[in-house]
């Protein structure tokens, strides 16, 4: 369907009274890309997705999905996978019991849904525990039930609130991976979060939002390259031949590189601050030099940071 985005907000706003949760919130989601909604704790991401599913009515704004503006078209969630605020299962039901209700109320036949169900099921390492009640399972169990039931239709978007929160670093890897899985199935992908790590892994674009507002957008690689160009980041190059004077004077002479500090005879440190461009150049430098790089690491250029020096004064949990 030609280069329609899968999600595409524009201008969501709430008020509840005079206080803005989202106040003109703007992302878009391409087909097969996964974005992911970052934030700390109180910073709107779940008030976004719900005006995004339509759990709630925004104040002003649209959203689109594949194109259909959801407020006069319902059936635009038709193919959308949801989990909002991490509802809990029926503790008395088996998942196979609770996915043949939901099949039921996507309106699809017995054999479908015994299909779909062991489709899901395997996909979220859940079949042996398919009759078991869900009353009995770990937290990480019955969140990895709710991924079933919201892929059970086969949705091409999926749209998920803050998935791994309160889980076990076994559960959260284990949530991770599956969704890595799906990725590769070509889906499209937004998810809430304020775990800067989880972005990472899995994410290709992030929309970061403060105070109910977006402070940065766009792919993740451009936005630490891009947004955070200008700040220091520190540049560590390990070599095969011992340095001489005039190779750490020819790093010294590049253009964004502040000092230099030698570490022993085989690793230099360079404090840079230039353009991407910039640091091609320090990395041509370091490679004509004839020494034989064995490493070239960069530091302060990530995420973490990037989403720290757009935040300063915020507490990230």
């Amino acid at each position: 369907m030609d280069g329609t985005p899968a999600i595409e907000a524009v201008g969501l706003t709430k008020m509840y009274g005079g206080f803005a949760a989202i106040s003109d919130v703007n992302l878009k989601v391409r087909r097969g890309e996964f974005m992911g909604l970052l934030g700390p704790n109180g910073a709107g991401k779940s008030t976004t997705l719900k005006a995004i599913t339509g759990l709630l009515t925004p104040t002003s704004g649209t959203v689109r999905i594949d194109g259909i503006d959801i407020k006069d078209h319902r059936h635009a969630m038709e193919h959308v996978g949801c989990v909002i605020e991490t509802p809990e299962p029926y503790p008395g039901f088996t998942p196979a019991e609770i996915l043949q209700y939901v099949g039921r109320i996507y309106g699809l036949d017995s054999r479908e849904i015994e299909i779909r169900s062991r489709d899901v099921l395997e996909i979220m390492r859940m079949w042996e525990w398919r009759d078991k009640k869900v009353g009995e399972f770990s937290k990480g169990m019955r969140q990895r039930v709710v991924l079933a039931q919201a892929l059970l239709a086969n949705p091409q978007t999926i749209i998920l609130d803050e998935p791994t929160s309160g889980l076990d670093p076994r559960g959260m890897i284990e949530i991770r991976q599956t969704l890595a899985e799906l990725k590769s199935k070509n889906r499209s992908l937004l998810i809430s979060t304020h775990i800067l790590s989880e972005v990472s892994e899995i994410c290709g674009s992030v929309t970061m939002i403060r105070d109910g507002r977006v402070i940065a957008s766009g792919d993740v690689s451009r936005l630490i390259h891009g947004v955070g160009a200008d700040k220091e980041i520190t540049l560590e190059i390990r070599t095969l031949k011992p340095l001489t004077p005039q190779v750490i004077s020819d790093l010294e002479h590049c253009q964004g590189v502040r000092a230099s500090e030698r570490m022993g005879d085989y690793s230099v440190k360079l404090e840079f601050a230039g353009t991407t461009e910039d640091q091609a150049h320090v990395t041509e430098t370091a490679f004509r030099s004839g020494l034989g790089i064995l490493a070239l690491n960069e530091k302060g250029a990530d995420l973490e940071s990037l989403y720290m020096e757009l935040t300063k004064g915020d507490e990230i949990q």
